[in-house]
């Protein structure tokens, strides 16, 4: 989306009647208390999240757990001298977020590499930027890595030849936002001995040309053979740019996460900050796994677990299966029930990538579902979906019910013959509904290579939940990157898209609503980051709900939410994060933008990104290039019949 919009809007929702920060402070009362608080917050609006909907006032919390949750003078009792006392001043208590499908490690190591900022960019650009960033570059090898992260690829196409116009002597790789594209020169393409000989991996693809010869573009799993040339960064460096990542997810209210892709590596960074003292979140990781139907692989899977089985912060308790890609032109890996459009109104022999044959799948998740682990899989397309449904049916007819909280991650098409599916399976559906709006993405690099019945379909977040589903909410960070916000997916930034299903920051897609039927509440938003999540991670006898007994994990945000206007959502401010008790992050001095070492690192651009910001998010971590403008005025582009209705509440 248009940052400089984005901004505008966003100050000046900024500017409407927000709720002066309240005051800190220890307190006494003269009722005896036996046990006293260690904290209370009284004076605000606390949704506690429980199943009763219930609505308090005031929250008491001994050590790390919540001892009394009711009225402002209920929690007299519970006052001392040395209790902490937080005056919410009106403000809104709310159980910590959960991001139930994220990537901090991952993400954190994008933000020390030269970066596209998520923006539409040509070819041309992203060579400008790759020339000033090795420009910069004070200490330049011929056998150093070129890497351009953040690359947006909707309707971005390039080759190993324009590449070849930022170095022929230095290996070059652009990588896609959406983490399943790349894009690199001759060079790399010599070092990975990719040749026309060279046969698709499982899971991905090679792009040729006409004669067989790859072009330099790298989907999925392909991208591998050369991103494992690259050396990687050190332990010690990878680890303090963790802790950076963490303290950004923190300053959004979010006090657990689910890694939806963790290395071992990865594990280890956790439990490293996690000995400091430092890493303050709860960690939930789906385990990084390709390979299938391998004895020594689920032996790994299942020590790995067995090792952080009794941590008191980190679990390993599921697995992640990347089943299709992405849907977007044109890469248009996600695999379709219909195939692929042309562009100009006719069908293709494109169906996408179709990565498991359905008994493979079958077997695979039937295992991993014997074995105890949440199986969370990444699908796009609606064959997608419908194969892993039928798996996780397999698997429950082969080892009977189970409650292991399985997945599906994405959904950004589903046949509506699968919505009550995910209810009768008990599978949970996860969902990034920031994406979910009339965009570069959606209009211009979806729309028009897709059947107009089955766009209607376009993340049903609404119909899934009819059909009895369970949302849980997830950023699929870092996907989502503005040049001045290195986070802008969030529980609330979300909340606002799903509520409207429209964009009022590009005046192209003004008026215009992404399938207005599939539009969700408030409180079902807050539940998929709440007490939904929880569950998904297999956390919610502990956090989820604000509920005596269990952990003081809270968000207090500067306003009541349920009193406002969904857009102005945009404007709230997290002021506090509090983590066990403990106050983890305080934004009551001034509003954070985000830590300065991600400012510096990750946000340092050429001025050849900033003079063409026009642009949104990338989509799901997991013919010629047109600039977007050119293309979202394109009659092709527009919407037509219900496709996209006028706004209308659901």
């Amino acid at each position: 989306m248009n940052k400089h919009n984005f901004r505008r809007w966003l100050a000046r929702l900024t500017a409407i009647g927000m709720v002066a920060a309240g005051v800190v402070s220890c307190g006494g009362s003269d009722d005896p208390v036996v046990q006293p608080a260690t904290l209370v917050l009284r004076g605000g609006k606390v949704m506690t999240m429980d199943a009763g909907g219930t609505i308090a006032s005031a929250v008491a919390v001994r050590g790390r757990r919540i001892v009394a949750v009711g009225s402002d003078a209920a929690m007299a009792g519970y006052i001392n001298d040395e209790t902490k006392i937080v005056e919410l001043d009106g403000r809104m208590l709310l159980p910590g977020f959960i991001d139930a499908h994220i990537h901090p490690v991952l993400g954190s190591e994008r933000m020390n590499e030269c970066s596209a900022g998520g923006e539409t960019l040509k070819v041309d650009v992203i060579v400008q930027i790759a020339l000033d960033c090795v420009a910069a570059d004070p200490a330049p090898r011929d056998d150093k890595w070129i890497q351009v992260v953040n690359v947006n690829p909707a309707t971005f196409v390039a080759t190993a030849d324009d590449l070849d116009a930022i170095s022929t002597v230095r290996p070059v790789i652009l990588i896609g936002i959406d983490g399943h594209t790349s894009w690199v020169n001759h060079k790399a393409l010599a070092l990975a001995g990719i040749t026309a000989a060279t046969p698709d991996p499982v899971g991905g693809q090679i792009e040729r040309d006409a004669h067989g010869n790859p072009t330099g573009f790298l989907k999925d799993a392909a991208q591998g053979l050369v991103t494992a040339l690259i050396p990687p960064l050190s332990f010690s460096e990878r680890k303090a740019l963790a802790q950076q990542a963490i303290e950004l997810i923190r300053s959004k209210g979010i006090t657990a996460v689910q890694d939806a892709w963790a290395s071992e590596d990865a594990m280890d960074i956790y439990e490293a900050l996690a000995q400091d003292g430092t890493l303050k979140m709860r960690v939930r990781a789906t385990l990084a796994s390709d390979v299938v139907d391998d004895e020594a692989e689920y032996k790994r899977l299942i020590a790995l677990r067995a090792r952080f089985a009794n941590h008191d912060l980190i679990r390993a308790n599921g697995v992640k299966i990347f089943s299709d890609g992405v849907i977007e032109y044109p890469t248009q890996t996600a695999a379709m029930i219909v195939p692929y459009y042309d562009g100009h109104g006719g069908a293709t022999t494109n169906y996408g990538g179709r990565y498991f044959e359905q008994s493979v799948l079958n077997a695979y998740v039937a295992r991993l579902d014997a074995e105890g682990f949440t199986v969370h899989t990444h699908s796009i397309g609606d064959y997608t979906t419908h194969a892993v449904l039928d798996a996780l049916a397999y698997a429950r007819g082969k080892n009977g019910v189970t409650d292991n909280r399985h997945q599906i991650s994405h959904l950004q098409v589903v046949d509506p013959a699968d919505f009550p599916r995910f209810a009768a399976l008990g599978v949970a559906a996860n969902m990034q509904l920031f994406w979910a709006l009339p965009d570069v993405y959606t209009i211009d690099a979806v729309q028009p290579y897709m059947r107009p019945d089955r766009f209607e379909l376009m993340y049903p977040a609404g119909s899934l939940l009819a059909a009895g589903a369970e949302l849980v909410g997830g950023s699929d960070w870092p996907v989502d990157v503005f040049p001045d916000d290195p986070m802008p997916n969030t529980p609330l930034s979300a909340s606002a898209i799903a509520l409207t299903r429209v964009n009022e920051f590009e005046p192209q897609y003004a008026g215009l609503v992404l399938n207005a039927k599939e539009r969700v509440t408030l409180k079902d938003m807050l539940a998929a980051y709440t007490i939904n999540a929880a569950r998904a991670l297999r956390l919610d006898t502990e956090v989820g709900s604000i509920e005596v007994g269990k952990l003081a994990d809270f968000v207090v945000l500067d306003q009541d939410i349920t009193a406002i206007t969904p857009m102005e959502l945009l404007a709230v401010q997290v002021h506090y994060t509090i983590f066990d008790g403990e106050v983890v992050y305080d934004n009551t001095a001034a509003p954070m933008a985000a830590p300065a070492a991600l400012r510096s690192v990750a946000l340092e651009q050429p001025a050849s990104v900033k003079r063409t910001r026009a642009a949104r998010r990338s989509h799901d971590f997991c013919g010629d290039a047109t600039h977007r403008h050119q293309v979202a005025t394109a009659p092709s582009a527009r919407p037509v019949g219900q496709t996209l209705a006028s706004a209308g509440g659901r």
